[in-house]
């Protein structure tokens, strides 16, 4: 199974591109993102996983995609020239699941294999610079929302968001999320 997971504004805008995210101080979302990738395979590009080291915990299994084949992710990492060999990875890891966490390539070539996305929607907008980075655009009809989740913002999480879990049509319905 391979599942999307990410944040956004409204525009869709996920990353600065500078490093980093646009927003900081999102508690809830961060905890939403480790419960759900505990124990998962996770798939990432280069850069975002250098961007989040020493983030992922001893229950992650990074699996980064690179054009460098001699690219050396620690002991805990394993390397992937494309989707396809990821996905074989984290079959023979026994996850039973690879969660794509990007960045915006990798979520794009990661899209057409994708049998749900699990969204934070941020109910606001961003002022993207000119080296923004946006999650890919999804065909509505493709995927069929089964649940949502919608929080307040508060004196922890400022932003009010909602998390949107959507499974592709025709791939059996994943109510495990």
């Amino acid at each position: 199974m391979v599942t999307l997971i990410a944040a956004m504004d409204k525009n869709r805008l996920i990353g600065t591109g500078q490093g980093g995210l646009p927003w900081e101080g999102m508690p809830r979302d961060k905890k939403h993102f480790r419960d759900y990738t505990a124990g998962k395979a996770l798939l990432i590009g280069r850069r975002t996983f250098e961007e989040m080291s020493g983030w992922f915990g001893k229950d992650h299994q990074p699996i980064i995609i690179t054009r460098n084949p001699a690219y050396d992710p620690g002991e805990d990492g394993h390397v992937a020239g494309g989707v396809d060999q990821a996905m074989s990875l984290a079959a023979e890891s026994g996850r039973g699941e690879l969660v794509v966490c990007g960045g915006a390539e990798i979520y794009r070539l990661a899209l057409p294999f994708a049998d749900r996305l699990i969204l934070t929607l941020l109910h606001t907008t961003f002022q993207p610079s000119a080296r923004g980075i946006f999650f890919p655009e999804w065909q509505g009809a493709d995927f069929e929302e089964i649940s949502r989740e919608d929080f307040e913002g508060d004196a922890l999480t400022p932003l009010s968001m909602t998390f949107l879990h959507l499974v592709r049509r025709g791939r059996g319905q994943h109510t495990d999320c």
